[in-house]
């Protein structure tokens, strides 16, 4: 691999890694970010510690970068996991995707079990038409009171699909 494109994959991982810590911009679904994360910082690792450029501080800037991005995946990774409720985090989460008004929302939940305020997690994205891979968190509620597993409520189907066509429609483009 030539230097330029060892360095253009080093910026573009501190780039990624930045944006999506710190903005509401992820890739499109739930575990795209964590194993696109994962991914890419291994093959920043493995490019910049197999060879070395032709001056010696790019190649130490390259692996320290490469280095401190790996640690800052895998140690949020390792933090998450070892919480007293991590257990909770691979709860399954529903994934709805909906196309409303020519636009395109993806919906999560995540139920929390017997804890107090709400049945679980619920949030909303959406995603560019002309550039789907990504999506921009729009709504968030961490303690909604509607269970998006459950199949009937009192005796009746429950179509879940209304349920977060309702929230979109109330939420999001009443608020725009």
């Amino acid at each position: 691999m030539t230097t330029k494109s060892k360095r253009i994959l080093t910026g573009f991982t501190a780039i990624y890694l930045i944006i999506v810590i710190s903005t509401d911009i992820s890739l499109t679904g739930y575990w795209s970010d964590i194993l696109f994360s994962m991914i890419i910082v291994i093959i920043t690792l493995k490019v910049n510690f197999t060879s070395s450029n032709e001056k010696r501080w790019k190649t130490l800037l390259s692996r320290s970068i490469s280095v401190l991005c790996s640690i800052l995946v895998f140690g949020l990774i390792a933090l998450h996991l070892i919480t007293p409720f991590s257990q909770n985090s691979f709860k399954m989460r529903s994934f709805y995707f909906e196309n409303i008004d020519e636009r395109l929302f993806n919906a999560y939940y995540k139920p929390v079990g017997a804890y107090a305020g709400g049945q679980g997690s619920f949030w909303i994205t959406e995603s560019p038409v002309y550039f789907p891979v990504i999506e921009i968190q729009k709504y968030y509620n961490p303690t909604v009171h509607w269970d998006f597993r459950i199949k009937e409520w009192e005796g009746k189907p429950v179509d879940q699909q209304e349920e977060v066509r309702d929230y979109i429609k109330n939420e999001i483009l009443k608020q725009n």
